[in-house]
């Protein structure tokens, strides 16, 4: 009788989503509107607050607090910057409801433009929030891309 190897991570990523967009403008413009208190919100629906909870300039550690409405949920949340690499990347990790989420942007010069591409994953701690990810996928997805779509408008103009 065989056995399997103890896995690394005992609970795998339940849901995993990513979507790319191509901006026409330099990886290094595009790298601020990621996660400026100032221009953040000029790009993402159902925003309510985006807020620093710290001060000096924004980098690894920097802690901010969002509150945004995805399908008549209310969520609020403090991410954490646990990357900041301009004008290559960034990554923010938060937890709601049980779940641990972990968002990545991921910039590559594109001709004269940035391919922008926001990679998320979502890991559950427990049985409900294993329940509840199928459920918040599809819209969590939804509004990722309309989000993404919504900056590459703002700076198409």
């Amino acid at each position: 009788m065989s056995r399997c190897a103890p896995s690394a991570d005992p609970i795998p990523p339940v849901a995993s989503f990513s979507y790319s967009v191509e901006i026409p403008r330099p990886p290094a413009e595009v790298f601020r509107w990621l996660l400026e208190e100032d221009k953040v919100p000029r790009w993402t629906g159902g925003l309510e607050t985006y807020e620093r909870l710290d001060g000096g300039p924004l980098g690894t550690g920097s802690r901010v607090r969002q509150v945004l409405e995805v399908s008549g949920r209310r969520i609020d949340v403090e991410l954490e910057i646990t990357a900041f690499d301009p004008p290559n990347g960034a990554e923010t990790r938060f937890s709601t409801n049980g779940i641990e989420v972990v968002n990545a942007y991921a910039l590559a010069g594109s001709g004269a433009g940035t391919r922008l591409t926001q990679s998320v994953d979502a890991k559950p701690s427990g049985l409900t929030a294993r329940m509840l990810v199928p459920v918040v996928q599809p819209r969590l997805e939804e509004k990722l891309t309309q989000d993404l779509d919504r900056l590459r408008a703002e700076l198409s103009g």
